[in-house]
């Protein structure tokens, strides 16, 4: 018998890990989780939706991620449309919060720069959203085999008080498959200052899966919660959209007939959603 979606979680976290694992709703009792209290972590499956949120319900899961963290616990939310369209880079990920990765120091890797096709590459297939429109890329190499990859934006004029500020951001960064490089990101950082001469860099951290505390590790103060991300989700496919690149046949047969576009979508299965948002961090280096 196939397993549901929410039982090859669990499945998959118990065939994985050897400590005690419970089934529990003591974030909410609309959601189950997977609590695994030796390492204050809590897995959270949210199935295929049914229908659209509405704005009402955007901060649900922001919300329950903060609830969490009063309770000491690290919120991880695994949507099923993720599941299926990324499941190897998500099982990765559930391993290296079990504690099953391969460890790999900084300090024995080599800053070089990559080119655009490797770090798309790489990207693509150790992050979960893939790879993103960035102006400067790193990778760190360890026995020449690229174990780690960032990507930074170019320069921008930020204006806070009222100093403008020359601020780049963080895009990216993802480890290769089963690895951790301890060190690594801080390593790629600091090779970036070097470079560069930033004022200042910001990233974000995805509440669906990271509390940021790696980032505060580094010297970044946490600003804001960022609002979350709608899109739009076609529970046939499992392929998201973005509000604004909405497939040109979807946007031409909408145009001929006078429902919202929620409830146009709606009819075809294309319902909307929310994740989490992130965790907006800034490091000031001047």
């Amino acid at each position: 018998m196939k397993m549901n979606f929410c039982s090859e979680i669990e499945s998959f976290i118990s065939a994985n890990y050897d400590g005690n694992t419970y089934t529990d709703s003591i974030i909410n009792d609309m959601y189950g989780h997977i609590l695994i209290p030796d390492k204050n972590i809590a897995v959270m499956p949210v199935t295929l939706p049914v229908c659209s949120l509405d704005k009402s319900q955007k901060l649900f899961f922001q919300n329950l991620s903060i609830a969490a963290a009063r309770q000491n616990l690290q919120l991880i939310i695994i949507h099923e449309d993720r599941w299926i369209t990324k499941r190897n880079i998500i099982c990765r990920r559930i391993l290296s919060h079990l504690g099953k990765f391969v460890r790999i120091h900084g300090r024995q890797c080599e800053v070089k720069r990559i080119a655009k096709v490797q770090a798309d590459e790489f990207l693509q297939q150790n992050h979960l959203y893939g790879s993103p429109q960035a102006k400067h890329k790193y990778g760190l190499f360890y026995k020449h085999q690229l174990v780690a990859a960032a990507s930074f934006s170019g320069g921008r004029p930020i204006v806070r008080g009222e100093k403008v500020y020359r601020s780049y951001e963080l895009v990216r960064f993802a480890n290769y498959q089963n690895c951790i490089v301890y060190g690594g990101v801080g390593k790629l950082i600091s090779h970036f200052i070097a470079e560069h001469n930033p004022d200042d860099i910001m990233s974000y951290a995805d509440v669906d899966w990271s509390p940021g505390k790696s980032y505060e590790k580094l010297g970044f103060k946490f600003i804001e919660y960022t609002e979350p991300q709608k899109f739009y989700l076609d529970v046939k496919t499992c392929q998201r959209h973005y509000p604004k690149r909405l497939p040109q046949e979807l946007l031409c047969e909408f145009s001929r007939q006078s429902l919202p576009l929620d409830d146009f979508l709606s009819q075809h299965d294309i319902f909307t959603v929310y994740n989490s948002g992130n965790k907006k961090y800034l490091l000031k280096l001047k």
